[in-house]
């Protein structure tokens, strides 16, 4: 069984949405992170950074129990214990760059984005949407199919609400985030009350 450890975060969900995709049975367990229950000694032992998301998969490699946190490793541990959303072969590579550039660039961008003073964010967010509506021009995902490389950024960018980058005027973007957020995994994920 796996144990599921988040709160209703972007990187919460991120980890939620995976986990529902992969159809793995497993427990949520909440976190809250605004009491602090990410800081008790007995969730220490499971992620030593205090911060959620994490997982434990009593059946881990080797049938052998593993933890795992960080929401982005969680996305690559349970795709590959599925053997799913790491596309095939030959496009394998097209999935990890784009999950890595949007797991080093996308996410921490786009945090900062939430905060209207931090204005220098501005120019590599609408750079790195330029990248990402050119790459989706004519395309549905971001590698051959459906992948962690769609999950990964997912959450990050149907947060934002920004009055000078908006995502609308990505059109490709957004009909991407359109198209993730229709999976039934990823809604059942995003509308998880957390509380």
């Amino acid at each position: 069984m796996i144990d599921l450890y988040a709160w209703g975060t972007t990187n919460g969900r991120r980890a939620l949405i995976v986990a529902e995709e992969t159809g793995l049975p497993f427990t949520l367990h909440q976190i809250n992170i605004h009491k602090g229950e990410q800081n008790t000694p007995a969730y220490e032992k499971i992620n030593p950074h205090r911060k959620i998301p994490a997982l434990v998969d009593g059946q881990g490699p080797g049938n052998t129990p593993a933890t795992v946190f960080e929401s982005v490793a969680i996305c690559f541990y349970l795709a590959d214990k599925v053997g799913r959303f790491l596309g095939s072969p030959a496009d394998h590579p097209n999935v990890l760059k784009w999950s890595m550039f949007h797991a080093t660039n996308v996410l921490s961008t786009m945090a900062m984005l939430k905060r209207p003073e931090e204005t220098e964010f501005e120019d590599d967010a609408r750079r790195q949407f330029d990248t990402m509506d050119r790459h989706l021009a004519g395309r549905e995902w971001f590698a051959e199919d459906y992948s962690i490389a769609d999950i990964i950024p997912f959450t990050r960018i149907h947060g934002i609400k920004h009055d000078r980058v908006r995502v609308s005027n990505y059109s490709n973007v957004a009909k991407w985030l359109d198209r993730v957020g229709a999976r039934p995994a990823v809604k059942k994920a995003m509308q998880q009350k957390f509380g």
